[in-house]
């Protein structure tokens, strides 16, 4: 899967995604590691992220989302932290990093 991200987080990611969902209750977990590229509050460079949630049909729980260490590059090189995902309800993704760059 690819994404494209605009705003304060702009640029791409390929996305490997996987789930376990039941398709007509909309129960179910997801698994996702992303590598993303381009640039978070105007640094520009690349780094991955994994994030993870369970949802109940309508709701988000059990959420994890963490930046991989060590693995910035430009002037990301050395981005360490965490984030999160909103969804809307007309299914747009919203995308947010509290993160340290050395």
């Amino acid at each position: 899967m690819e994404k494209r991200y605009e705003g304060e987080v702009s640029g791409r990611s390929a996305t490997l995604f996987t789930a376990a969902l039941d398709q007509s209750s909309g129960v179910g977990t997801y698994v996702a590691m992303e590598s993303f590229e381009g640039s978070v509050d105007g640094r520009k460079g690349a780094f991955n992220f994994a994030h993870s949630a369970t949802t109940g049909g309508t709701d988000r729980s059990n959420e994890f989302f963490t930046i991989v260490p060590s693995s910035g590059t430009g002037e990301l090189a050395g981005i360490r932290g965490t984030g999160g995902m909103t969804i809307d309800t007309d299914g747009t993704h919203h995308i947010w990093f509290a993160y340290e760059v050395d």
